[in-house]
């Protein structure tokens, strides 16, 4: 398998968009208000514009490149919600058949939980991916431990996030010393046998840091400085004020109608339209599936 088709990891995306010179916990205000806001409604309708509204942010901040590679992680797993849903719906039964294909039955509810799963899936981690790709790790953790959180804490985190390209850099590293020596080194058969010298490098990268933490007496009492300052300006302390107002509104108007808000048992969508989502999700995720793995192993 060559690297290229490795997972990529979320990564900062540096800029200079109002985006970027938020503060970070502004930004994880605003994607913490719109996760309790999608996970307290149904309706597709409002979790298709939140969805909408982040695609917005996403191209005005200059992440699009980053969301595209999320994207064809995403995108699989949303469309076999959709099938999984319409033949099994997360709903009381009992449920209201639609179609049938073969020894398989389309359910009304199931076609309307899996459009709400899938929206929500979007909306949910729009606002959360564009935090991450727009705050520098250092900025993170000089906001976390401003708010009391442990400095150890913060260091596991940022270490963790660290990682993640540090280990895919060293499996395009010990791929291409396979090729060099005439080795496999496209494939899934070539991953398992590069998976044991970078886990030994990882191990050894870690211990490398451990001694180098107790070196600088990272475990010491005392006030913990950082490289990197990071203060709330007026802006950001509106925005963060502003995140919450909002995230409370959205949720209390969802519950308030949240029967206006349930079409689960008022919409019917036709036959021929529940077919077509329910088999044109499937036959996309089996096609995207297969020209991955396939693009995967002629790399």
């Amino acid at each position: 398998m060559s690297a290229n088709y490795l997972p990529i990891p979320i990564v900062h995306i540096p800029g200079n968009t109002f985006f970027h010179r938020l503060h970070p916990l502004s930004k994880f205000t605003w994607a913490l208000g719109v996760i309790v806001l999608t996970f307290s409604t149904r309706n597709p309708l409002v979790l298709g514009l939140v969805f909408l509204a982040g695609l917005l942010l996403f191209f005005l901040s200059g992440t699009w490149k980053g969301y595209r590679q999320f994207i064809l992680i995403l995108f699989p797993i949303s469309l076999s919600l959709m099938v999984f849903q319409s033949l099994a719906p997360a709903f009381p039964q009992p449920w209201i058949p639609v179609a049938t294909i073969g020894p398989f039955t389309i359910y009304n509810e199931g076609v309307y939980s899996g459009l709400s799963m899938l929206a929500r899936a979007w909306a949910a981690s729009n606002l959360t991916l564009l935090a991450v790709m727009t705050t520098h790790l250092s900025d993170l953790f000089a906001a976390l431990q401003a708010i009391g959180v442990p400095y150890e804490l913060n260091f596991m985190l940022m270490a963790s996030l660290h990682l993640i390209p540090i280990v895919q850099r060293e499996f395009t590293i010990v791929l291409s010393a396979q090729r060099s020596r005439a080795m496999k080194a496209h494939g899934f058969g070539a991953v398992l046998p590069s998976m044991v010298p970078v886990f030994a490098g990882t191990i050894e990268r870690v211990q490398q840091l451990s001694m180098s933490l107790e070196s600088r007496g990272f475990g010491s009492k005392g006030k913990k400085t950082s490289l990197r300052k990071i203060e709330a300006t007026a802006t950001d302390w509106i925005v963060g004020i502003l995140g919450v107002v909002v995230s409370a509104v959205g949720v209390f108007l969802v519950q308030r109608y949240k029967v206006a808000l349930d079409w689960s048992e008022t919409i019917f969508l036709p036959p021929w339209l529940s077919v077509f989502l329910v088999v044109g999700c499937a036959v996309t995720f089996v096609t995207f599936t297969i020209v991955l793995i396939r693009r995967a192993s002629k790399a």
